[in-house]
């Protein structure tokens, strides 16, 4: 079994959350201090249109779903289900302060009254085993409301998080109002590659 990588990361300092608080541009919300793990590549974009998209799948074999922004209550990324990507999902730590409004639901809540049961066994039996501490925000949260960029490999947080880098036009972010159009190029390219894992031929039958 291979061990996994130690996370650096560090609570977020309860200091700076009453600082943040007293400074907020929102200070009439009643907000949950909540984490989104992401990759350097998403940073810039991040820091320009916020976190507007997520895929929630609905239905695995229809390809339904939704638009959401996913975040968790814990502090480190295993278990998260952050792995097959083309970047590191895991790279970074966002503390973001979340309306608690009717857009934020808890995961587990959701997905019982709106997940086909076949695509709630297939999301229980992947590698996520942290579900009950995942949330899902149905709405847009500006980059402002991001109150912290902590890095998982050393534990240092970003103060210039925001800033160009090589691998930023790989992932150039979403704008709120175009999130549909990323849905949908999404569904297609994931469709496009089950067709092909389909079509290929297994090997066996020779």
């Amino acid at each position: 079994m291979q061990k996994r990588q130690r996370i650096l990361c560090q609570p977020i300092d309860a200091r700076f959350v009453r600082r943040h608080a007293i400074s907020s541009n929102h200070p009439g919300d009643k907000v949950l201090i909540l984490y989104h793990f992401t990759s350097a590549a998403h940073l810039h974009g991040i820091s320009k249109f916020g976190l507007t998209v997520g895929d929630v799948v609905t239905d695995i074999d229809t390809f339904k779903g939704k638009i959401g922004v996913w975040l968790t209550t814990s502090e480190t990324p295993e278990g998260h289900g952050l792995e097959g990507s083309m970047v590191d999902k895991s790279e970074f730590r966002l503390a973001v302060d979340v309306p608690e409004n009717k857009l934020l639901w808890k995961w587990s809540d959701w997905a019982r009254e709106n997940l086909s049961l076949r695509t709630r066994i297939l999301l229980d039996t992947g590698d996520v085993d942290r579900s009950e501490d995942f949330y899902v925000y149905f709405g847009w949260l500006p980059a402002e409301r991001i109150m912290q960029v902590t890095s998982t490999k050393t534990g240092r947080t970003e103060t210039d998080w925001g800033r160009e880098r090589p691998d930023s036009l790989l992932v150039p972010g979403v704008p709120f109002g175009k999130r549909y159009e990323w849905q949908k190029r999404t569904l297609r390219n994931v469709h496009e590659v089950l067709t092909l894992m389909t079509a290929q031929p297994s090997g066996l039958a020779n």
